[in-house]
């Protein structure tokens, strides 16, 4: 038997490596609750969807039809008009086959995926059509970008940034399926659009190690590496700058990575504001979410109040989900 074979074997509990353990076990400051974590990321991730409501006018009409086919749902509290499937053994449960999906009547999306467009403060009714500009910079597969053009009720100007060439047909059949009229793909790397204080909003998902989401994807917990996480502080610390820079002054952005490590997150926020006097760190609260553990200090490096309590760090044992990661940053004079 090869060594690829053999490791293949090889429980996923027990390929997790020691400085994993290390470094989550400090975050998390015990034994117990690094083995509560470990439990919940070794379990499948919870399957859910979000409904468009630009062609779902009356909700209960498509809660009614789920059902009736045998879906069981539960409503996610921090996200309107999303819900979470629960397992039924009798029915096909994947979303992705549904013919409420093929006609963008729903967005199959995880969950905490759904907090930074519920943070941005995005009005309903825009008033001045021309000049109420959202960015997305980092926008494939579109998750997030059609949850803001919902949120816009197809009014202002959305644009919806991705750098990776191969990454734009998912994201355009995405925006089509969701019936988005007021969005723009462009294709480029998001540290360098040019212009200053040119949009009310602006979404950050930065690139990150994505050691949130093991849940959907195990090969992170055999991949992990800290050694990475400098290089790719770098990259978040540039496009976090160059966000701030293109925000409006009375605007709101979000910074949000899927990671669970500091150097990707708490550290980013607190390089990010000694640079920034104009940025304020705004409370980022939602209804129903479930926050433990905050992070005041790691490997020697304090982290302030103002950021361990404005921000939120999502842990999977919490609320059964991914681990995530958001902040919510206003520009003033």
């Amino acid at each position: 038997m090869s060594k690829n074979n053999s490791r293949k074997d090889i429980p996923l509990r027990e390929q997790i490596k020691p400085i994993f353990k290390e470094r989550f076990k400090e975050m998390l400051g015990s034994e117990e609750d690094y083995l509560k974590f470990v439990e919940t990321i070794l379990k499948p991730q919870r399957k859910s969807f979000r409904i468009n409501t630009l062609k779902v006018k009356d909700t209960s009409i498509l809660l009614n039809n789920l059902k009736e086919k045998g879906f069981i749902l539960e409503k996610i509290p921090w996200s309107k008009h999303s819900y979470y499937t629960k397992f039924n053994e009798n029915i096909r449960t994947d979303l992705g086959n549904l013919f409420e999906h093929f006609l963008g009547e729903i967005y199959v999306q995880e969950s905490t995926s759904m907090t930074p467009p519920e943070l941005l403060e995005i009005p309903f009714n825009i008033e001045d059509l021309d000049e109420f500009k959202v960015l997305d910079m980092a926008s494939s597969p579109g998750s997030k970008t059609t949850q803001l053009g919902v949120y816009m009720n197809n009014e202002g100007l959305l644009i919806a940034n991705e750098l990776d060439y191969l990454r734009l047909g998912p994201l355009k059949i995405n925006l089509e399926r969701a019936g988005l009229t007021n969005v723009v793909i462009t294709n480029m790397d998001a540290s360098r659009i040019q212009g200053f204080e040119k949009f009310d909003r602006i979404l950050l998902d930065a690139p990150c190690s994505g050691s949130g989401v093991i849940r959907k994807s195990p090969k992170t917990i055999k991949t992990y590496n800290p050694k990475r996480l400098n290089f790719i502080s770098k990259l978040q610390q540039k496009l976090i700058q160059r966000a701030f820079e293109l925000l409006k002054i009375g605007g709101v952005m979000t910074y949000s990575t899927c990671s669970l490590d500091p150097e990707e997150n708490e550290f980013v926020i607190k390089t990010f504001l000694e640079n920034n006097e104009k940025a304020i760190l705004e409370k980022a609260e939602l209804s129903g979410l479930i926050l433990t553990h905050k992070i005041k200090e790691f490997k020697g490096i304090k982290i302030p109040s103002l950021i361990y309590e404005n921000t939120i760090r999502i842990w999977p044992q919490d609320n059964d989900t991914n681990g995530f990661f958001v902040a919510k940053i206003r520009k003033i004079k």
